[in-house]
């Protein structure tokens, strides 16, 4: 199905209110904020306990290609600059200029328990114009911590633009184009799927784009975009996740399992925390746990394809419908377990049959059902 025909699904009216979803979501995190609302100054002691709150899992660690040492993580911590972070904390108002990581720690190495693949230090990547507040910088200036609209971090300062508060509003207030397919490029920065591409100009359907630099280029829609946010449909966000389908799993990147679902809600509006247990903090729950197999496939009969999301510890699936008098679940995952004990590498996004693929032990594992309405 192409892009042209994925905007004229009839659209069924369903019920997401979009407004009430995300009014609850900015009131059941904490980590959520509006950036242009954000106050001119922060306690430090506020900062001071941001930049502490979390941790390397236990366990045996490594440090790049060397097991992890207190000599690491006295230097990491040495870097967080903390005995600098002043009684109040002046903010600054700016957006990512590209695609960028944000860090537990200001450091590029990866911090693993073997598989690199599963970088600890690694929280998520902000897309390109996302609005930040910058909060403190680390002692060798290489590092911002900043706090974006769902997640605080360190990121690398090379890949801000800094504005004024007033800047930051204007850019926020354009009329824009929403990414819709996996990912594009324009005037070399990616966005990808859910990206909010701010416009100047409209003639026909072409529209002038303002890029995270200052600079403009022109583009179609037919590039894979569409003007404001797509009204939701079940046959939309199927049609969206059939195109991602085998597309690379990356840990706390594109794409991890929340944030496949963030990317695949914000194309229609939705503005959902990052990570999978502040997710299953957002819309109605139904059900918390399952005796068996048949109940949680009844369950999901009676609940919306793809506004159902299915939370273990650690993981969220999409609930796609039955195929075959099945229930068909779509999700970024690294790896599965079968009911025979096997182990299943996947490290990509993933359509999952739950019988065809002998995954019915999963309702054992399973922590809330919730529906977004």
């Amino acid at each position: 199905m192409s892009l042209l025909s994925l905007l004229l699904i009839p659209v069924i009216a369903l019920a997401l209110n979009v407004s009430a979803i995300n009014r609850q979501a900015y009131e059941a995190i904490e980590y959520m904020k509006k950036i242009e609302e954000f106050p001119d100054y922060i306690q430090g002691e506020l900062l001071k306990l941001w930049l502490t709150e979390d941790s390397l899992p236990s366990g045996r660690l490594f440090y790049g290609d060397e097991e992890l040492k207190k000599e690491h993580m006295k230097s990491l911590h040495e870097n967080m600059n903390l005995s600098e972070v002043p009684p109040k904390v002046e903010v600054s108002f700016g957006w990512t200029k590209k695609p960028t990581d944000m860090k537990l720690y200001p450091t590029r190495v990866v911090i693993h328990k073997g598989d690199k693949d599963i970088d600890y230090n690694q929280y998520t990547m902000l897309d390109a114009f996302t609005p930040v507040v910058l909060l403190h910088r680390s002692k060798d200036k290489r590092w911002c911590y900043v706090h974006a609209p769902y997640m605080r971090g360190w990121v690398e300062c090379v890949s801000l633009h800094m504005a004024s508060r007033e800047e930051l509003k204007h850019i926020l207030s354009l009329p824009f184009l929403v990414v819709v397919k996996g990912s594009l490029k324009i005037g070399g920065v990616w966005f990808y799927l859910g990206s909010r591409v701010p416009y100047l100009e409209k003639d026909k359907n072409r529209y002038l784009v303002l890029l995270p630099d200052g600079s403009r280029r022109w583009v179609s829609l037919d590039e894979g975009f569409h003007e404001g946010f797509l009204k939701f449909s079940p046959d939309r966000a199927k049609h969206i996740l059939d195109s991602l389908l085998g597309s690379p799993y990356r840990w706390g990147g594109k794409w991890d399992c929340s944030a496949l679902v963030k990317d695949l809600y914000a194309v229609f509006g939705l503005e959902l925390p990052r990570n999978s247990s502040q997710q299953a903090q957002v819309g109605r729950v139904v059900a918390t746990s399952f005796k068996s197999y048949e109940e949680l496939k009844e369950t999901l009969r009676g609940l919306p394809p793809f506004q159902t999301l299915i939370f273990f510890k650690g993981h969220v699936m999409i609930y796609g419908g039955m195929e075959g008098n099945e229930p068909v679940l779509y999700h970024a995952v690294y790896k599965l377990k079968s009911e025979t004990g096997s182990e299943w590498w996947i490290k990509a996004i993933k359509k999952n049959l739950l019988e065809s693929h002998r995954l019915r032990n999963i309702h054992r594992a399973i922590v809330s059902v919730n529906v977004l309405d």
